[in-house]
């Protein structure tokens, strides 16, 4: 099932984003998406993503730029080349491999506006932290006013409740998005104490 061993402090942290492929710079999600890789690779982490266009390049560009490191995970089910701004690709065969590697490799997951994949990888990600499969939990932050809509329709159409919600962390910025991993790794490791 999905691992997560990747327990050594010193090892830096891996940040995975979702968001659309198709935006392009000017759009909301985009400049997030720049924001991010720069708070991402100046907090000593470093920056995962599909390893494509739009936000993954976005992320990746301005990671590398401040010294950062890039991870996208590709598949072999598409034929655009990678984004030129990883440092490493990790090549899939398909994409239920690739969600996996996402899953695995994953410290914390960030997800912007996007489109159908956006939402396969948000929804999968967020079952696997309600069932426990991502042992220990990671957190999950949704960035844009674009999400609380959703999760809001989510909560009152299907059998979205109390339970469920509190896996996701609600957020409009990419400062808070950073902010809130900090936080939430402060407030683990003071409690593992």
């Amino acid at each position: 099932m999905f691992n997560h061993q990747r327990t050594i402090e010193n090892k830096p942290k891996i940040i995975c984003l979702f968001g659309n492929s198709r935006c392009a710079p000017g759009d909301e999600e985009y400049h997030q998406a720049e924001q991010l890789g720069r708070l991402i690779a100046q907090a000593g982490m470093i920056v995962c993503t599909g390893g494509y266009e739009g936000i993954m390049e976005a992320a990746s560009r301005t990671a590398q730029a401040a010294g950062g490191q890039t991870i996208g995970i590709t598949s072999d089910i598409f034929s655009s080349p990678p984004n030129p701004y990883l440092t490493r690709e990790i090549r899939e065969p398909d994409l239920f491999s690739r969600l996996k590697s996402i899953a695995d490799m994953g410290d914390a997951f960030i997800a912007l506006r996007g489109g159908m994949g956006t939402l396969t990888e948000v929804t999968l990600m967020w079952n696997l932290l309600v069932l426990g499969c991502l042992n220990p939990p990671k957190p999950f932050v949704l960035v844009g006013a674009c999400w609380r809509p959703v999760v809001a329709s989510w909560s009152s159409h299907l059998a979205v409740d109390g339970r469920d919600l509190p896996h996701v962390m609600l957020v409009d910025s990419a400062e808070q998005a950073i902010d809130y991993l900090h936080s939430y790794w402060q407030m683990n490791h003071d409690l593992a104490r």
